[in-house]
């Protein structure tokens, strides 16, 4: 069932590529349309899907009711082991409803496939690693919803939501020799998984 799901979704993008992305600047020649790391995730299959335009994390329903009543373009947020992520709706004749969570776009800064289904696995591993919790985001959130709610004042003249005792550093476990020992979630989101030594 996983490997069938996996061969529409690959074929899928691989189409999409060939009609749909011709001649459109954000390419990367040099890599090709893959899927890493896939596994049941409670009612879903999570992984990430490799385009020559993208890296995304990728979640797919696997039970026929996660498809009714929901909307193209609305966002769904799940919680990981190292935080809560949100998810996009897209959809698909071949493979109907999914949800994506943007890793890299474009994807120049890869040399080849290698490396960028390298990245993919630390980044997989670092979204399941507790130890990459962003404590300091998720407390944030929370602090602005409360605000928003009247459940909390408003922030001093210093635009600042925290007092000095409220402030959390960041994790401190290197995930791997490529990976920046202080990224967080929010790194992978925003393309910085890699450590200064590695940038060109």
């Amino acid at each position: 069932m996983l490997d069938n799901s996996l061969e529409q979704l690959e074929a899928t993008f691989q189409t999409i590529l060939d009609e749909r992305m011709q001649g459109v600047p954000v390419i990367n020649e040099r890599l090709a349309v893959n899927t890493v790391g896939f596994h049941q995730w409670g009612d879903y299959q999570l992984g990430i899907l490799i385009t020559p335009w993208f890296m995304n994390l990728m979640l797919l329903p696997t039970l026929e009711e996660q498809q009714d009543n929901v909307k193209i373009g609305t966002i769904h947020p799940h919680v990981f082991p190292s935080g809560s992520y949100d998810f996009i709706v897209g959809f698909e004749d071949e493979i109907g409803f999914y949800l994506s969570c943007s890793l890299f776009s474009p994807m120049f800064e890869f040399e080849d496939q290698h490396a960028a289904e390298l990245t993919a696995k630390e980044a997989l591993s670092a979204i399941m690693n507790d130890d990459n919790t962003d404590f300091d985001s998720q407390v944030r959130e929370k602090e602005i919803v409360e605000i928003w709610a009247g459940e909390k004042p408003e922030p001093d003249k210093t635009g600042s939501l925290f007092t000095q005792q409220d402030e959390l550093d960041e994790p401190e476990q290197a995930l791997s020799e490529r990976i920046k020992p202080s990224s967080s979630r929010r790194d992978f989101l925003r393309g910085k998984v890699f450590s200064e030594s590695d940038e060109k």
